[in-house]
């Protein structure tokens, strides 16, 4: 029987999660999977009379510590408990997964139709280290992956040891040689989308299923012989990837698991079922389940195929629940030593569907928003007010442990990862409050929270910030702020964090457009990559613009660069490079959406392969200076356009990557070295048609 087999019928049954290699719950009989007191509610009756039974936990339902705003559990009958009665309060005759059209995945979102562990030797995919790196004198340089924070890595589809490039595709992650210009290896790695991190000689492939389930893999490599790598682990756990972040040596997952998976829940289209009947059968499936067939799981794969036993990835008592219901799923922190072979450690869990992860190189803070505010439960009427953030703080230990510090909440909605930054203890946040929920104008603010026992307190904060409009851009520099604003020109507000509880707004730059990315480029320069605009806000292409944030009350634009199209870099950090010794700049670009005006001449013009291309720029002390583009050669005569994911500086060679290649570019005069090719556009889906 396989792994996909299994599961389906442990949704069933009940039968395999309930024996004793199940470890994730504490319990007085160690020996024994503990099943929670239950009575029921006033008013109810049993269910035999055609009512609902709601469990109660009997027990206190926080734990030892905690905060006002994140509980955690005492023992797995007060958890399931907790899980139950949110369960039922949302609980239609679809299950919990909202409606008739909801996504249907019965079993346990883990599946068995994909690749096994591979005795022959692999090839790696990468994903470029953080910063620029040299583990010799002799060892090329090289630059790494743009990460928000220095010492935070990544994952990416792309890594560099300066040697060898990894490259994660569809297919498998290549191995290319950089002096030969060849795939010598390639990674027998289960099928889905991929992340990579490279430690040293351990390249870690994180591998979300593309089966429809819930389900991420991770892959550790030993990759010491890069023409011949070897499979050290391989591990199953149970729940999508949110992040990938690695900090000296240890890898940390962020995984959302859906409670509405996990469950064998009924529809009314079955035999014999209408809405009625359907939706009294799910509360029974509530009412009659345990712990383990809520708690997010992990098994190992073994090197010949065959597979290990399954476990509970969390204790009960690292899980803990947002003062606010945060939705039906848990998300949780997984560690990996990446110097050694042990299975992934599930470290902490939250009660919630936390898509949005932020970490320094000593703290991981989870961002998770009150579900009821946008799904209010038995039809109760939406909450007043603005919609608030809850951030969630938990200290990284040496040992792969995640310890959690404090919660709090800030008034509005973080755009991405950079609208959350740390400094000296402190947590900088940038939110937009769209105003829909107070039908007020929208407007944005920066708040400094601080950790006072269990709680992320507010100690500052400063508002007012682009009435009407809404956060495209953040970064936190030291003690300054950055943030854009947008709707129809784009203010870029310079903001003095200096005084933690006085946060001042010191500058403003109004022009038209707007920044997507912020980039450091220099003492008091900052880079923006965005779309330039027209008065009436309609974008016209990707441009870069130079700014002078050297005076915090006087922000200058000095430069600008229009490019045409739009550009992954936009919306990827990690699409975009820059090169501080001599200024390179290169950005990935598709320029048939938002061509240019037609009296205006654009870098993007230049690129007519099929095959992508990359904007090559410059910046020359305070002037930005397009430089040309670097394309690929098309393998197929399909007009299949593929836009180039990356781009990278070994020594003195800007390395561009793409679905079916790598290519090897002389920085200096953009002339082309050699390329190793596989496949072709057609194989790795069409982004779109290109005419001609």
């Amino acid at each position: 029987m396989n792994r996909a087999s299994t599961l389906a019928t442990s949704a069933l049954l009940v039968v395999l999660l309930a024996s004793a290699a199940i470890t994730g719950c504490v319990a007085d009989d160690p020996d024994a999977v503990p099943k929670p007191s239950v009575t029921t509610s006033p008013g109810r009756t049993d269910r035999t009379d055609g009512t609902d039974v709601r469990p109660v936990s009997t027990g206190p339902r926080t734990g030892g510590f905690g905060s006002s705003r994140l509980a955690f559990f005492q023992s797995c009958p007060d958890l399931l408990g907790y899980l139950q009665e949110q369960s039922l309060d949302r609980v239609s005759a679809w299950g919990l997964g909202g409606g008739p059209f909801a996504w249907d995945e019965r079993a346990m979102p883990m599946t068995g139709d994909m690749k096994t562990a591979s005795t022959e030797a692999p090839a790696a995919m990468g994903d470029s280290a953080g910063g620029f790196s040299s583990s010799a004198t002799t060892a090329p340089v090289y630059s790494g992956t743009n990460t928000q924070e220095v010492g935070v890595d990544e994952g990416d589809i792309v890594e560099t040891n300066g040697e060898q490039v990894f490259v994660a595709g569809q297919d498998g992650v290549r191995i290319i040689d950089v002096d030969g210009a060849a795939v010598i290896a390639t990674l027998d790695v289960p099928q889905g989308s991929h992340q990579l991190i490279l430690d040293g000689d351990r390249l870690l492939v994180v591998t979300t299923s593309w089966s429809g389930r819930e389900e991420t893999v991770t892959s550790l490599y030993d990759v010491a012989d890069p023409s011949n790598p070897v499979l050290q682990r391989r591990s199953h756990l149970e729940g999508r990837v949110v992040a990938v972040r690695s900090i000296d040596g240890t890898a940390r997952l962020v995984l959302s698991s859906a409670l509405a998976t996990r469950l064998a829940f009924v529809f009314p289209d079955q035999f014999g079922l209408d809405e009625e009947r359907a939706l009294e059968a799910n509360r029974a499936v509530i009412t009659e389940s345990d712990i383990d067939d809520w708690m997010p799981r992990m098994f190992d794969e073994q090197g010949d195929g065959s597979f290990g036993e399954m476990t509970t990835s969390l204790d009960c008592a690292t899980v803990a629940a947002p003062r606010d219901f945060a939705g039906l799923g848990i998300s949780w922190i997984a560690s990996i030593d990446l110097d050694g072979d042990a299975a992934p450690l599930g470290a902490a869990g939250v009660v919630s569907n936390g898509d949005l992860v932020y970490a320094s190189t000593d703290a991981l803070y989870l961002a998770t928003v009150p579900w009821d505010w946008y799904h209010p439960a038995n039809g109760a009427a939406s909450k007043p007010g603005v919609p608030p953030t809850s951030i969630h703080q938990f200290s990284l230990g040496a040992d792969g442990a995640a310890s959690y510090v404090a919660s709090g909440e800030v008034p509005g909605r973080l755009l991405n990862q950079f609208s959350m930054s740390a400094l000296g203890g402190d947590l900088r946040v940038a939110v937009t409050n769209d105003g829909w929920q107070t039908n007020t104008e929208s407007e944005s603010s920066v708040h400094v929270l601080r950790p006072d026992g269990t709680d992320l307190v507010e100690i500052g904060s400063v508002g007012g910030l682009g009435k009407t409009e809404q956060i495209f851009a953040v970064r936190f520099m030291g003690t300054q702020a950055y943030v854009v604003t947008f709707r129809q020109t784009d203010p870029l507000y310079v903001i003095d964090l200096a005084d933690p509880t006085n946060p001042v707004v010191t500058g403003e730059l109004k022009i038209p457009g707007y920044s997507a990315y912020l980039h450091p480029v220099g003492d008091g320069l900052l880079l923006g990559v965005g779309q330039d605009a027209d008065l009436s806000g309609r974008t016209t292409g990707t441009q870069l613009a130079l700014f002078d944030v050297s005076d915090p009350a006087d922000p200058q634009q000095l430069s600008k660069l229009l490019i045409g199209g739009y550009s992954e870099a936009e919306w990827d950090h990690k699409a975009f490079l820059y090169w501080p010794e001599d200024g390179t700049i290169a950005i990935p670009t598709s320029p048939m959406w938002n061509a240019c005006p037609a009296d205006t001449t654009c870098l993007a013009d230049q690129v007519t392969s099929a095959g992508g291309g990359v904007v090559v720029a410059q910046l020359q002390g305070t002037e930005l200076v397009g430089r040309g583009t670097i394309q690929h050669d098309v393998q197929g005569g399909s007009g299949c356009w593929n836009p180039l994911q990356r781009s990278m500086i070994i020594d003195s060679e800007i390395v561009t990557v793409g679905f079916d290649q790598v290519k090897f570019t002389d920085r200096a005069t953009l002339e082309g070295r050699a390329q190793a090719s596989w496949g072709n556009p057609e194989q790795y889906g069409c982004m779109y048609w290109m005419e001609g």
